[in-house]
């Protein structure tokens, strides 16, 4: 008895499948793949401010590095209730720019362990300095540096909880700060709180 055989497809009709599965398996591999551990929102050391860390871009070299925004303040004002802003920043241009919102890290590069070659940005002095961060599921470890980690400071940030009220709704990310690439020549490694007010000048008296 004869039996029909079911036609065979031709090469390229096989390897048109093939080439389709392929796609289909590369997407799904993708879309599973989990981000980086650095990646969320995280409280700093002090606890009076949290940095959301996330690609610096959509596309090219900027999705493939990472950055921060300050994106919840303890303290977001001043006294007089008016937001903090960027007031020691050496840039006069850049001195009215919101604390919240602000970029604080940036061009931070994937290494073996964690991310490096980046910069930090503290406010509090309206210095950079070089950076790399490495973090677990609820820590993560912030290294500031000037040129050559032997001279170093390490400063331990916790994941925030999910709850946590963000001061940056309302307005998009700054700027970074890229006029800035001078590093410090003396003075403590970057704090990432709310940087102290600017006093104000009060004009001479005159008798």
């Amino acid at each position: 008895m004869r039996h029909d055989l079911p036609p065979r497809s031709s090469p390229k009709t096989r390897a048109s499948q093939a080439l389709a599965s392929l796609v289909l398996a590369l997407s799904a591999g993708a879309a599973n793949a989990a981000p980086p551990l650095e990646t969320g929102v995280w409280i700093n050391h002090t606890g009076k401010g949290a940095v959301e860390i996330r690609p610096c871009g959509q596309t090219g070299a900027s999705a493939k590095a990472l950055c921060g925004f300050i994106v919840w303040l303890k303290e977001p004002n001043k006294k007089n209730g008016e937001p903090l802003t960027d007031g020691y920043n050496p840039d006069p241009a850049k001195r009215k720019r919101t604390i919240c919102g602000l970029p604080v890290l940036g061009s931070l590069q994937r290494v073996s362990e964690g991310w490096d070659n980046g910069w930090v940005y503290d406010p509090e002095q309206g210095a950079q300095f070089d950076a790399a961060i490495v973090a677990g599921r609820e820590r993560l470890i912030l290294t500031g540096y000037k040129g050559v980690k032997f001279f170093s400071k390490t400063f331990n940030w916790r994941r925030a909880p999910a709850d946590l009220p963000r001061c940056d709704q309302n307005k998009q990310a700054q700027g970074a700060p890229q006029g800035i690439v001078k590093k410090a020549a003396v003075g403590p490694l970057p704090q990432l709180i709310a940087p102290r007010p600017v006093p104000a000048v009060r004009p001479p008296v005159v008798e």
